[in-house]
C-alpha cells in the first residue's frame, strides 16, 4: 500500500484522541489490542482536572472485566513484576570511571 494510502486510512495514527465514554475507551483500546496492534498503551491523560481519576476508576474495571488487563502482580515492585534483579545502591555503570 502506497504511503499516502496508509495515512489517508489512519493506520498511523500515533496519538489518537478518544474523548467519550469509558466504554468507549475500553473499546478502541479493546480494538487495538485484539488486532495485534499493540501489546500495551501508554496514556497522555489530563491530570490538570480529574483524568487520572476517571480512568482509573471507570476505564480499568471495564478492561479487567474483560480480560485485557491483569487484576494481580507476581511481585510487590515493579523490579520483581517484570523478573528484574534486584539493585542495591547506586548503578555501578554510572558511578565507576570507564576505562
Amino acid at each position: 500500500m502506497a504511503p499516502a494510502r496508509v495515512i489517508a486510512h489512519g493506520v498511523i495514527d500515533y496519538h489518537p484522541v478518544v474523548a467519550c465514554t469509558a466504554t468507549d475507551v475500553a473499546d478502541h483500546m479493546q480494538k487495538w489490542f485484539e488486532a495485534g496492534a499493540c501489546d500495551g498503551f501508554s496514556l497522555a491523560i489530563d491530570g490538570y482536572h480529574d483524568g487520572v481519576d476517571a480512568f482509573v476508576d471507570q476505564v480499568v474495571p471495564i478492561v479487567q472485566e474483560r480480560g485485557l488487563f491483569q487484576l494481580d502482580y507476581e511481585g510487590a515492585t515493579l523490579r520483581a513484576h517484570l523478573g528484574a534483579r534486584d539493585q542495591y545502591g547506586l548503578d555501578p555503570r554510572i558511578t565507576e570511571p570507564s576505562g
